[in-house]
């Protein structure tokens, strides 16, 4: 079971992103079957482990068995120990997998652990910033026309995350194989 806590964190982030869907629906163009985001490897945390875990356990095992099948074909082909590597190698992977589509994601385009899914896959395609200090990083489908002000209003806070050290460091095939693992479906 997930730490309570960190439950706590993704309901923030998701009623973050209803209230910027409701507050700027001309700015957001994420919607169901819009996976332009489920596309190259990413950094997630380790808490989000427990979380893709319990998606795995509540999945019908067709599912779980393609879901885990393909996130062991992307980590046995090439896939680097992301807490073994250096930045340089880490920059090098992540641009060499930018087009890899997400292990949990259906051929319809769709999240099949929508759920359980990772903080950042629930913030993706808001802006960001760390505190009052604005970053940007955007997706490049939402607000293409957006003011300055909406940026800002939309951006989610980094600050409500933790700061990840290298040994939190997993990608989400990565975490889908350890939390088979613990699961005892591997």
């Amino acid at each position: 079971m997930a730490d309570e806590s960190y439950r706590r964190i993704l309901e923030h982030a998701d009623e973050f992103f209803a209230s910027v869907l409701r507050d700027q629906p001309e700015n957001l163009q994420c919607g169901r079957g819009c996976s332009f985001c489920c596309y190259g490897l990413f950094e997630i945390g380790a808490a989000d482990i427990p979380i893709l875990a319990e998606g795995l356990r509540l999945a019908h095992p067709a599912r779980r068995k393609r879901i885990i099948r393909k996130a062991r074909e992307i980590v046995t082909n090439g896939h680097p120990d992301l807490r073994e590597s250096t930045p340089a190698e880490k920059e090098e992977f992540f641009r060499r997998t930018d087009s890899i589509p997400c292990p949990v994601l259906s051929d319809s385009g769709e999240c099949m652990l929508y759920e359980n899914r990772p903080l950042v896959c629930r913030t993706f395609g808001l802006p960001l910033r760390d505190g009052t200090r604005y970053i940007g990083d955007v997706c490049d489908l939402n607000f293409t026309g957006g003011t300055h002000a909406d940026l800002q209003r939309a951006a989610w806070d980094l600050q409500w995350e933790d700061v990840l050290g290298p040994e939190d460091e997993y990608t989400i095939p990565e975490a889908i194989l350890l939390a088979a693992r613990i699961l005892g479906f591997e």
